[in-house]
């Protein structure tokens, strides 16, 4: 079904669209999530889950999708990323291991510790992708380069080459500046 048809279908069946739009793209949202998140630390419910709210928040501001600007398809994936890094960042699984981030963590010696996390998790979006997911992967989640580099579409050099330049630049903006 197009794009229009489907549009069409939600506005006039919200049911049966809803559940032409979940048949439809469901699968593809799922692959995508799970691409972006570990199964290890995230089970099947939690991605069936971030599915779910994809789709419920595409048909809550359907009003606001524009079919000339994209497709519906490409819509629901950049939606459906938000959602997976969202998780990521909301996820406190582990601390950031201190001998791989020692430069990040000496700067702060008189800062309490909360805010120290505070400022560096802003530094670390401030980077924007695919570097701040690289830093998140890394050093909150444990994951190998080569883990990262599968998820990511990216070679394991670039993303330690990546990593690297991000840790420099996130020592400089802890520091002020100062090296």
């Amino acid at each position: 079904m197009g794009d229009r048809e489907l549009i069409k279908l939600l506005k006039k069946n919200p049911a049966k669209g809803f559940d032409r739009l979940t048949a439809q793209y469901g699968g593809l949202l799922y692959m995508l999530i799970r691409g972006r998140l570990s199964l290890s630390r995230h089970g099947s419910s939690e991605i069936e889950d971030l599915v779910a709210d994809t789709l419920s928040d595409f048909y809550l501001h359907l009003k606001d999708f524009r079919p000339e600007r994209c497709s519906i398809k490409s819509y629901l994936c950049v939606i459906a990323r938000n959602k997976a890094t969202d998780a990521l960042r909301k996820e406190k699984v582990a601390e950031l291991p201190l001998e791989d981030a020692e430069d990040m963590i000496d700067v702060a010696d008189d800062i309490e510790e909360t805010d120290l996390r505070e400022q560096l998790l802003r530094e670390i979006n401030a980077l924007g992708e695919p570097d701040s997911e690289i830093i998140i992967r890394k050093y909150y989640l444990g994951l190998s380069s080569k883990d990262i580099a599968a998820a990511l579409d990216m070679t394991p050099v670039n993303v330690d080459t990546r990593a690297h330049r991000a840790v420099k630049k996130l020592k400089k903006a802890l520091t002020g500046g100062a090296q």
